[in-house]
């Protein structure tokens, strides 16, 4: 997926670098492990040689880290708009991951812009664990669905974040809705209600979220489950929420409008 992300160099004083961008897959367990092999199964090791092609070489930055940059382009395409040059001073146009390598010291430093954390690689030691550079060491930082770290069956798309507690359950979250006394499975589909109406003229309320459900007997339904606020969503008139078990609290949890 598109994750943004800058591949540079320390330059001048501390906390000053200078590099290029990088467009797919920039978060630690696509690009970093993709630097780290570059660097030592490529380049043996050798930083400044492996700086020369990922930065010097190939100034208008990558498609593909590695792979497929934007100066010499396997077929034709758009240019990419941000120009050549990230710094220090100029990181903030949707860039979620920095990578800095320092040659003075042998080290990588890893940014997650999104949680402003900062981590510290040593290139001579032994490869890291990608997930936890990426995540934290406890997934404090993580945006997977827990499955992805083996804590729930891929059923489910409950967050990392939601399951281990890192934020309260949402909306988002929920598994199930009941309404006068039936219980319907959440699909995952659903649109706001205005929109709908003006699309197909259905009559629903205005300013509700509008979720296509499952029936118990199979059939899928369009029920108004939300009403929309400036705050937030909040469960329509009548309709309960339920949301999955979670580490801290191993029963199902329902809110009531």
């Amino acid at each position: 997926m598109s994750t943004r992300a800058v591949i540079a160099r320390v330059s001048g004083t501390e906390g000053e670098f200078r590099g290029v961008y990088s467009h797919w897959d920039g978060y630690p367990t696509n690009l970093g492990k993709r630097l780290w092999k570059i660097l030592h199964d490529q380049y043996q090791g050798d930083l400044a040689e492996a700086l020369r092609f990922l930065i010097d070489a190939h100034t208008a930055g990558w498609s593909v880290a590695g792979e497929e940059c934007y100066c010499h382009p396997k077929r034709k395409r758009e240019p990419e708009p941000f120009g050549n040059w990230f710094t220090h001073e100029n990181t903030e146009r949707d860039i979620e991951w920095i990578y800095i390598f320092n040659e003075e010291n042998n080290r990588l430093y890893i940014r997650d812009v999104g949680n402003d954390a900062e981590m510290i690689v040593e290139l001579s030691g032994e490869e890291p664990d990608w997930d936890k550079i990426e995540c934290g060491e406890n997934l404090e930082r993580c945006s997977h669905y827990a499955w992805r770290h083996n804590l729930l069956p891929k059923t489910s798309n409950l967050s990392t974040a939601a399951y281990l507690g890192y934020r309260k359950l949402e909306f988002r979250d929920a598994i199930a809705y009941i309404i006068a006394g039936k219980r319907y499975v959440a699909t995952g589909s659903g649109g706001n209600s205005d929109h709908i109406r003006r699309m197909t003229g259905q009559n629903f309320p205005s300013s509700v979220w509008v979720a296509t459900v499952q029936a118990a007997n199979g059939k899928r339904i369009d029920l108004p489950v939300a009403t929309i606020t400036k705050d937030g969503y909040l469960p329509y008139q009548g309709v309960t929420w339920v949301f999955p078990p979670t580490q801290n609290n191993p029963t199902e949890t329902e809110v009531k409008s």
